[in-house]
């Protein structure tokens, strides 16, 4: 993963499962949502990485 729309693509895929995750059942599932987070916080710091060398 490297180019901007592939990370872009990523972070809506990420965001998706998170929103599906919290909708899904009456209760919060801790630990998915704590891994979905995380996850996307890593995509969110490549992504402002490249967007920072491409500006």
């Amino acid at each position: 993963m490297g180019k901007v729309e592939d990370v872009e693509d990523k972070i809506t895929a990420l965001k998706k499962q998170m929103h599906k995750l919290l909708h899904k059942n009456d209760f919060i599932i801790t630990t998915e949502v704590i891994n979905i987070s995380q996850e996307l916080d890593e995509v969110l710091y490549l992504y402002h990485k490249i967007k920072n060398k491409i500006n």
